[in-house]
């Protein structure tokens, strides 16, 4: 139990410092491998490419987003990405209590 709570503190910790430096927009390359494998599979000859897709697509819907939502003024790329991303975590955290019952 304690090393759960220490790796899920350590990794949460990690996550932080990667948003704060490469910011909200860098969540992305958080959450696509996980929303890729889901599409492609386990195998990484087609997880590659299907993530660098899967990233590229999702940055130009939430850029069409924020231009569209808005419009004539623009919300920021991050607020989009954070969204999704807040809502993609918050579904993996509630498939892996899931999957540890």
């Amino acid at each position: 139990q304690g090393l759960r709570f220490t790796m899920f503190f350590v990794a949460a910790l990690a996550t932080a410092a990667f948003v704060s430096v490469a910011g909200v927009i860098g969540f992305v390359g958080l959450m696509v491998p996980h929303l890729a494998r889901g599409i492609a599979g386990p195998l990484h000859r087609q997880l590659l490419p299907t993530a660098a897709i899967v990233g590229a697509v999702l940055l130009t819907v939430s850029d069409m987003l924020c231009r569209l939502l808005l419009a004539p003024q623009e919300l920021p790329v991050g607020i989009v990405t954070t969204s999704i991303g807040a809502a993609f975590v918050f579904m993996l955290l509630v498939r892996t209590r899931k999957m540890q019952r």
